[in-house]
């Protein structure tokens, strides 16, 4: 019976559940002034009320849009108690954190979803570090569904008309709305 007792400890204690984080760019290259729509999904996520992690990105060529955040969480913005999903801009990206009194995050479901905005020319990777999870020691895998960096490039000037070619067209109407008259 201890034997019993003993393995069933053991195959509970280890049991490796270890959740999943994929996350999806909508574009692996973009223009300066463009967006890119990043999407962070969760799968066999522990039941948890707290989780933090970091979203690293080249803050010289892309910023967050912090209008953009939406989520299968409740957001800290809209509860009246600041229970839910926040994001707070870094230097190295974007600081996320989970905290709640109420409903818990768990299984699978949309972590985050946001745009970064190309400032300038340039390239940039993206990683998540530093994730933490205090209801659980498994490992989290952060995988990627696509690209997993965006490539910026120079915004393509639009030519202004040349005021000879304007001025010419300008003649030619002039010209035919004078034959059409007589």
């Amino acid at each position: 019976m201890k034997k019993f007792i003993a393995m069933l400890t053991l195959l509970i204690g280890f049991n490796a559940n270890a959740g999943l984080l994929t996350i999806d760019l909508s574009a692996d290259e973009v223009s300066v002034g463009e967006s890119v729509l990043v999407t962070i999904n969760a799968q066999d996520f522990d039941a948890t009320d707290y989780f933090s992690f970091d979203f690293n990105f080249n803050s010289a060529v892309m910023s967050y849009d912090d209008s953009s955040l939406t989520s299968e969480l409740t957001l800290a913005d809209n509860d009246p108690m600041f229970n839910g999903l926040s994001a707070m801009v870094e230097n190295y990206g974007v600081f996320f954190e989970f905290a709640t009194d109420a409903s818990w995050a768990e299984g699978n479901f949309v972590l985050a979803s946001f745009n970064l905005i190309a400032d300038s020319e340039g390239f940039t990777d993206f990683s998540i570090t530093d994730f933490f999870n205090p209801s659980t020691f498994d490992d989290y895998t952060i995988a990627f569904s696509g690209a997993s960096s965006v490539n910026v490039n120079p915004a393509v000037a639009v030519s202004e008309p040349s005021a000879a070619f304007m001025m010419m067209l300008a003649g030619f109407a002039l010209v035919s709305s004078r034959r059409k008259t007589k």
